[in-house]
């Protein structure tokens, strides 16, 4: 059961990965730091020191689990949601910029999935919640308003999407089981 800390456990747990990945990839010696960003700290971001970022820019229910029956409590159905982000490489100078970009994207080809390993013990996700995480296909004109609303200059980027991440009720919020019922059975005189 996943709670109010899912979204961040997602991209924390998506860095995370990248970054044990990078410690035994063939370009470890380029040093390079994995973080979940938000929007006040993609500001502060300026390319000294190569970094990939993490960013959410939209959350959307997802389409195939709206109207399903949650696994908890069948009166309070889990909220699924897909998270659409934007991955970014900051670097000073071109060729490490592509390489780390291009590492990326063939490990987030590799994963395709995000189990409870790697989404971690702070969010309380079930053994059966798995994330899926795709690159997904931004338009010119997508990446272009995305980019004019955020401070930085352009960067090397690209569009992921991380589907089925599960919003469970706490179990604070749960009501206790009804546990006996009372039923009086008799007869009703005519004419009453």
């Amino acid at each position: 059961m996943a709670g109010l800390s899912a979204i961040n456990a997602v991209t924390a747990g998506l860095a995370q990965y990248l970054t044990r990945a990078h410690q035994l990839s063939p370009i470890k010696s380029t040093s390079c730091t994995f973080t979940a960003t938000g929007t006040s700290e993609l500001r502060q971001l300026d390319g000294e020191d190569t970094t990939v970022s993490l960013f959410i820019y939209r959350v959307a229910p997802n389409e195939h689990t709206r109207n399903g029956i949650g696994r908890v409590d069948p009166r309070r159905p889990a909220m699924t949601v897909n998270l659409h982000g934007l991955l970014t490489v900051w670097a000073d100078s071109a060729q490490k910029e592509q390489l780390v970009f291009a590492w990326v994207l063939r490990e987030l080809a590799r994963l395709a999935l995000l189990d409870r390993g790697l989404l971690g013990a702070a969010a309380n996700f079930d053994a059966s919640d798995l994330v899926q995480v795709t690159i997904e296909d931004l338009s010119l004109d997508d990446v272009s308003k995305l980019w004019q609303m955020l401070a930085p200059p352009y960067r090397l980027s690209a569009g992921f999407v991380a589907r089925n991440v599960r919003i469970d009720y706490d179990d604070d919020e749960s009501f206790a089981p009804v546990v006996a019922t009372r039923f009086g059975v008799a007869d009703v005189p005519e004419g009453a």
